[in-house]
C-alpha cells in the first residue's frame, strides 16, 4: 500500500506492507533509533537479535508492519496474539516511527491496517501501553 503523507508532498512515498524476514535488519535500527530517544519506550536497547526478529516474523499468529520511505524502514507495528485458548481473542499492539516521520499520519495509517488484519483473524480485543506524558500517542490512540 502506498500513502502519500498529509501535508508535506516534498516527503514521497510511503509504503507499508507487513514485514518479511529480510526486513530484520532494518526493524532492529528503527526500533533501536527510537529507544535512543529514551522518552517513548521502557527498555533502551533492542533485545531481538536478527535471528530472533527473523523468527519473530515468521510466526503466523503474530503480525508485523513496516513502513518504508526510500527503502529505510521507518516505521514498525507489531500484533502479538494471546497465547492461551482463553485469549486467543487478544492482542498487544506496539508501534514505533523514527523521528522525523512522525506528525504525517502514518501511524494512523499503520493502525488501520493492523485492525483490519485483527478482524480478519477474530481478534476482537487490542491492548497496549502508554506512557502518560506521551500525549501524540494517546491523541492517536
Amino acid at each position: 500500500m502506498l500513502f502519500h503523507p498529509k501535508g508535506d508532498a516534498e516527503y514521497g512515498q510511503y509504503h507499508i506492507r507487513f514485514a518479511e524476514p529480510r526486513d530484520a535488519k532494518g526493524i532492529i535500527n528503527c526500533m533501536q533509533s527510537v529507544m535512543d530517544e529514551r522518552i517513548y519506550l521502557v527498555s533502551e536497547y533492542y533485545l531481538l537479535t536478527e535471528r530472533g526478529e527473523q523468527e519473530r516474523i515468521r510466526n503466523l499468529e503474530d503480525m508485523t508492519l513496516v513502513a518504508e520511505f526510500d527503502r529505510e524502514i521507518v516505521g514498525v507495528l507489531t500484533i502479538q496474539r494471546g497465547m492461551y485458548k482463553k485469549t486467543r481473542h487478544t492482542a498487544s499492539l506496539g508501534i514505533a516511527i523514527i523521528s522525523g516521520h512522525r506528525h504525517k499520519g502514518l501511524g494512523y495509517r499503520m493502525i488501520e491496517e493492523a485492525i483490519n488484519w485483527c478482524r480478519e483473524k477474530g481478534i476482537i480485543k487490542l491492548n497496549l501501553e502508554v506512557f502518560s506524558h506521551n500525549r501524540n500517542a494517546i491523541a492517536l490512540y
